[in-house]
């Protein structure tokens, strides 16, 4: 029997009170992106990133306590300025699907994430074991910090 695929999603939505296109640089261009991604405290080494449908983005994200975490994504669509789809693995497995929509509002701009998981087991694990929703809180809340002290007063788009 098929599982529903709400029971395998986890999304996450904040609004930033940033134009879209801002956004999408902050989280698609190499040089930005690689400055914010990862949860509090998380910092990102041996970056690779082949932004084309198709290509990767390698990296390990480094915890606090030095746990070193490989990371190997596939994007699968690219929709500039408004949808991002790609595969989040490990480099030994894809853990699950993302899909980030950027979409205009009155103040801003809504991000939605949502993560697509094989299982709804494998999604509970990551939100039990490895603190999925709390590090996607964080991991927004870095973005709007970013966006707000590195581009918003440059304005380069």
């Amino acid at each position: 029997m098929a599982v529903n695929e709400k029971e395998r999603e986890l999304v996450q939505q904040r609004e930033l009170p940033f134009p879209r296109e801002l956004v999408w640089k902050a989280m698609t261009d190499p040089e930005h992106v690689n400055q914010w991604w990862g949860p509090d405290g998380f910092r990102n080494e041996g970056v690779s990133m082949d932004f084309r449908v198709g290509g990767a983005w390698t990296f390990e994200m480094v915890g606090p306590d030095g746990t070193r975490y490989p990371n190997r994504s596939v994007f699968k669509e690219i929709t500039p300025p408004s949808r991002l789809v790609f595969d989040i693995g490990d480099g030994q497995r894809m853990l699950f699907e993302a899909t980030v929509t950027l979409q205009e509002t009155g103040s801003g701009t809504l991000i939605t994430l949502r993560q697509l998981y094989p299982s709804r087991e494998s999604r509970d694990d990551m939100v039990d074991k490895y603190g999925a929703l709390e590090g996607g809180k964080q991991h927004l809340a870095k973005l709007e910090a970013y966006v707000k002290s590195n581009l918003i007063n440059n304005l380069i788009l």
